[in-house]
């Protein structure tokens, strides 16, 4: 049976676990993941959870770790018989990562991530919450594939992440890394709130949390909230210098009255309705003229609640740096055009990060 969870393999970094983690692995399952770094370079492996049901020589279930260029092997380790230290360095460019299971009943299986030598520096596999001790200012490597690990986010961008968040899924939350890519990220810690609202941005959503103690005890300070360094959190909106679109729908109420959905009404806080493509339109299109070449990082989309409950549900991304020739965005070395996970509901924000960015003064 197959016995592979979530897996993102990319030649410098990843992350892999077993079904159905953290929940209790499958019986009787296999999986073998092959791990290959550039020539020149090392694996460095980087422990997350290692729970496997406890058993004499790990005989039940078992994570073992080889290396083929050494001839050496790491394990076989399970419960009683865990990692001697969270990272593991090796001096080889290639791994195989073997986990297998016969019957059991307990053990949330295993959680590994990867980079090379070339980011020896703190590689986190996003499981853990917690920050070096007492350090303001401290950097991290966050491995691709951290958007998928269970944990929770608290906070947005705009405020800050409260630093119970697992640390490599709020800067894919941040948009500082692409998930697909993983990356350095340099975090602070800035003075407390003690209100965090959630957000929706690419593709996962930050929960909101309000601290609160007894009256009986003298208020403590809000938890200290962690920012990124280079966050694209569209801090500084860029302005239009025209809209355009493929259509627009001309409404006639019933009461007779006419409204436009016109282009022009697609800037995000327009008061009252938004813009519409005409009903029944296939392919259409929205188009922002910046008025010069600009650098863009994001996007932030709504829906309109005048009425009606409109929203995008997903969205393809084009940009043109002359208005004629348009180019679609394709992300970080992306073969096939960028679908963003657009709105799920009519007045919530949405946010997508362009990593790299855009630069263009048309944007369709």
């Amino acid at each position: 049976g197959d016995g592979c969870g979530h897996t993102l393999l990319t030649p410098h970094s990843g992350t892999l676990s077993s079904k159905n983690y953290p929940g209790t692995y499958p019986n009787h399952t296999a999986c073998r993941w092959w791990l290959q770094a550039p020539p020149g370079t090392s694996l460095l492996l980087a422990f997350g959870d290692v729970d496997l049901e406890p058993s004499e020589h790990c005989a039940h279930s078992s994570l073992v770790l080889e290396d083929p260029q050494a001839g050496t092997a790491y394990g076989p380790y399970c419960r009683n018989t865990v990692p001697a230290t969270p990272l593991l360095v090796t001096n080889s460019s290639a791994v195989t990562v073997l986990f297998n299971s016969t019957s059991h009943r307990s053990g949330r299986g295993l959680l590994l991530s990867y980079s090379t030598s070339q980011h020896p520096e703190g590689i986190g596999t996003g499981m853990s919450p917690d920050p070096p001790p007492l350090a303001v200012c401290f950097s991290i490597y966050c491995p691709a594939g951290c958007k998928n690990i269970t944990g929770d986010i608290w906070g947005n961008p705009s405020q800050g992440y409260r630093d119970t968040s697992v640390l490599c899924k709020a800067a894919v939350h941040a948009g500082v890394i692409a998930d697909e890519l993983g990356g350095q990220v340099t975090l602070s810690r800035e003075k407390g709130i003690t209100l965090y609202e959630s957000a929706f941005a690419n593709g996962l959503h930050s929960k909101r949390w309000a601290g609160g103690w007894g009256p009986q005890l003298q208020d403590p300070p809000p938890p200290t909230p962690l920012d990124f360094g280079g966050s694209q959190n569209c801090g500084n909106t860029l302005a239009m210098a025209a809209f355009n679109a493929s259509s627009w729908w001309h409404e006639v109420d019933a009461l007779g009255q006419d409204r436009a959905w016109v282009a022009e009404r697609a800037a995000l806080g327009t008061a009252g309705h938004s813009w519409a493509a005409e009903p029944g339109s296939a392919g259409a299109w929205l188009e922002l003229d910046l008025g010069t070449r600009k650098n863009v990082t994001g996007i932030i989309t709504k829906g309109s609640s005048e009425q009606y409950d409109y929203y995008v549900t997903s969205y393809r991304v084009s940009s043109s740096r002359d208005g004629k020739n348009w180019k679609p965005y394709r992300g970080s070395g992306g073969q096939e055009d960028r679908v963003f996970e657009g709105n799920t509901d009519s007045h919530s924000e949405v946010s997508n990060a362009f990593i790299p960015p855009i630069v263009a003064r048309y944007i369709r």
